[in-house]
């Protein structure tokens, strides 16, 4: 894949300007220099998951035995149930945020890791593709555009969320609805081309 499918790919899967308005739930009581913070530390933690989800790939594959198409398959299986969720989501709940985790988020001193980085942002969507995409034999040039893809993803992570709240002025909650939405079409379509990938190479006469 080239590094520009690999980027919208990632930005429509981790959807950060969805999350805008829980990021400024979760920091509403937050100084301006602890959200930011905040975000850095995030955007950290975010980078170091998505990488070690793309360099697990062969490993996972190996440890559990499982088929390249299969993993495919289940990832985008998740891809696709995830994409459904944004187009019907009007709130947090789809993200894999409940109420509970609203509350320890208030009562937490730091919020980085839990619940912003995991499970508002890098999630099992976002962790299933960048497995799929490390199966097998990638090359050199295949391994560093990908790596380069999630830094400018990641990089793109942190603008959106220092900028929050002067985001969410701009557009309002509809406009985030709204975007959120087509985020979610696009990762539909991602989850149906693994899958539709994954059971062709189970079947390759279909």
């Amino acid at each position: 894949m080239t590094l520009l499918a690999i980027i919208s790919s990632l930005i429509s899967v981790l959807n950060p300007i969805g999350a805008v308005p829980m990021f400024i739930s979760f920091t509403a009581n937050r100084s301006a220099e602890d959200i930011k913070k905040i975000a850095i530390k995030c955007t950290i933690y975010v980078t170091i998951i998505l990488i070690i989800s793309f360099l697990s790939g062969n490993i996972i594959i190996d440890f559990f035995g499982i088929s390249i198409n299969s993993m495919k398959i289940a990832g985008g299986l998740i891809m696709l149930i995830s994409g459904i969720a944004f187009l019907n989501s009007k709130n947090e709940t789809n993200r894999g945020i409940d109420k509970k985790i609203k509350f320890e988020a208030a009562e937490k001193e730091d919020i980085s890791f839990t619940p912003l980085a995991m499970p508002l942002l890098a999630g099992p969507g976002s962790m299933s593709y960048l497995i799929s995409l490390n199966i097998g034999s990638l090359s050199t040039t295949e391994i560093v555009v990908t790596l380069s893809a999630i830094l400018i993803v990641c990089v793109f992570i942190l603008i959106v969320l220092l900028s929050s709240r002067y985001f969410n002025k701009l557009i309002g909650n509809s406009g985030m609805v709204a975007l959120s939405r087509i985020m979610g079409f696009f990762v539909m379509c991602i989850g149906v081309q693994l899958i539709y990938v994954g059971i062709k190479n189970f079947f390759p006469s279909i």
